[in-house]
């Protein structure tokens, strides 16, 4: 349920968008680089508009209980009304999860990477509507899923549900309450302005029609969205095995043609010093769709303190970011929650030609990659059966971006994610075997600008992924897609 709660509401708040009346720029989905407005021209962003509290810090007893009680009613729910065996908790169990202690569970990649950060986020906002800042919030996050871990279900407490609803669900809530905090914000807001705030943050909203605007709520900031379809062909992909022998163990060469479609969102300026952590901050949603299955991709990055120096239209900004990436779909499942370093800088070249640069390296706090090994490991072992299709994981993450951008024209554009994962030890998917991961994701493509906030782009996806785990063969993998797309910035 928690996991057709979000998609549902990404859906919804892909449709509302077009309510937004504010005149918006372009965004890309190049790592969320802004388009077709100089990016060093302050003029052509609107202000930022601290909103006038009404309503005063609750005491820390208010959240604490509001979060409480948002446990206390899912338990409720899947107990009473689903009638799930894994809310079927007792003395027994909680005796049982302080003894034994935290184990790494097996549950289906969804509910970990998307379900779990959803119910992170309601945790979070009930703490950011009520007069706390992102890092106190975060706190009562953790403390939601820490008592659900320890006294809502009958599974093993998990340091992976842990970690991905406190830190997932932080990333999220701060993203979901700016946004449905601003829809509220513009002057004369209406009715789709107060359906998009409550389906971004409902917590929020209930919080903020109850006792006004929080000391801590954002007000206004600029915001673009974007959102794009395209169709093309899915070609070049490879699956196989490696043996000693070098030859080609198994194939499956995909060719098809394929449909994608996203949005793209871009809160705040890069070009300006934050006092608070994701006053800048991006969102790329993508799927690309085809007989051969389904990839989907969302990447968050939100900047949490800055170092900004500014020339004229030229600046350059060094930050600390975090991020949540993930893969999903018939394809590939992987996940990467990071923390990290970044560097910005834009030149303007000329009065027409703008250039654009983003490195991010960062540490990666959770990750997970998927498993590929299920065929060898039963032939190996006949009493060997697949419980959980990823592993857990540490590593490293770098991003780079570059953009060149003729304004009023188009650009061209690159985007390079890479991962390398190592598995956590004592994390081994199912009882099979651990080691390393690789993935590359890249994006680049050139898009010209059109009439009506309209641009028309062509553009290559490819996706490398090679592992290296104990007791079998290494593995690799590649995915190309190619689309002709149409953008309409909102």
């Amino acid at each position: 349920m928690k996991i057709k709660l979000f998609f549902l509401s990404l859906a919804f708040l892909s449709a509302l968008a077009f309510a937004d009346e504010t005149p918006q720029t372009a965004a890309t989905d190049t790592s969320s680089v802004e388009s077709k407005q100089p990016a060093g021209n302050s003029d052509s962003i609107p202000e930022y508009t601290p909103r006038t509290p009404t309503g005063k810090r609750l005491p820390v007893i208010v959240p604490f209980i509001g979060v409480l009680a948002q446990d206390g009613l899912v338990w409720v729910w899947d107990r009473y009304v689903l009638q799930k065996d894994y809310a079927k908790v007792g003395p027994s169990y909680w005796k049982r999860n302080y003894r034994e202690g935290w184990r790494w569970d097996d549950n289906h990649f969804a509910i970990n990477f998307f379900g779990h950060p959803y119910q992170g986020n309601m945790y979070y906002a009930t703490a950011r509507a009520s007069g706390y800042d992102f890092y106190e919030s975060y706190f009562f996050a953790l403390t939601g899923s820490y008592f659900w871990e320890m006294f809502c279900e009958t599974e093993y407490p998990a340091p992976n549900d842990l970690i991905a609803t406190s830190v997932g669900g932080t990333i999220y809530g701060e993203m979901l309450y700016r946004i449905s905090t601003r829809a509220l914000a513009k002057p004369n807001a209406g009715i789709l302005d107060n359906i998009f705030a409550f389906i971004a943050s409902p917590m929020a909203y209930v919080q903020e029609k109850w006792h006004g605007p929080s000391p801590t709520n954002p007000g206004y900031a600029p915001m673009k969205w974007s959102i794009f379809a395209g169709l093309g062909k899915r070609f070049g992909s490879e699956y196989r095995y490696d043996g000693e022998d070098g030859k080609l163990q198994d194939s499956d060469d995909w060719d098809a043609g394929s449909m994608t479609y996203g949005l793209n969102l871009v809160y705040g300026s890069p070009n300006r010093k934050i006092k608070e952590p994701f006053e800048y901050f991006t969102f790329d949603f993508s799927q690309d769709q085809s007989e051969d299955g389904m990839m989907m991709r969302m990447n968050s990055v939100g900047k949490l303190k800055n170092l900004h120096f500014h020339a004229g239209e030229n600046w350059m900004d060094f930050a600390t970011y975090l991020h949540f990436d993930t893969f999903y779909g018939d394809l590939v499942e992987m996940s990467a929650l990071a923390i990290g370093l970044g560097a910005d800088v834009n030149i303007d070249l000329s009065e027409s030609l703008r250039f654009r640069m983003i490195h991010m390296p960062s540490y990666i706090i959770l990750g997970s990659s998927d498993f590929n090994y299920d065929d060898v490991l039963a032939a190996a072992d006949t009493n060997y059966q697949v419980t959980r299709k990823y592993q857990y994981s540490l590593g490293l993450s770098y991003k780079s971006t570059i953009e060149l951008e003729l304004k009023n024209w188009g650009k061209f554009y690159n985007y390079i994610a890479a991962y390398l994962f190592r598995t956590i030890p004592n994390t081994e998917p199912h009882y099979g075997t651990n080691g390393y991961d690789f993935v590359i994701f890249n994006n680049a493509g050139i898009e010209a600008y059109l009439p009506a906030d309209f641009g028309l782009g062509l553009r290559l996806n490819s996706y490398v992924k090679i592992a290296a785990y104990e007791r079998v063969p290494p593995m690799s993998r590649t995915m190309h897609a190619v689309n002709l797309y149409v953008r309409y910035n909102i």
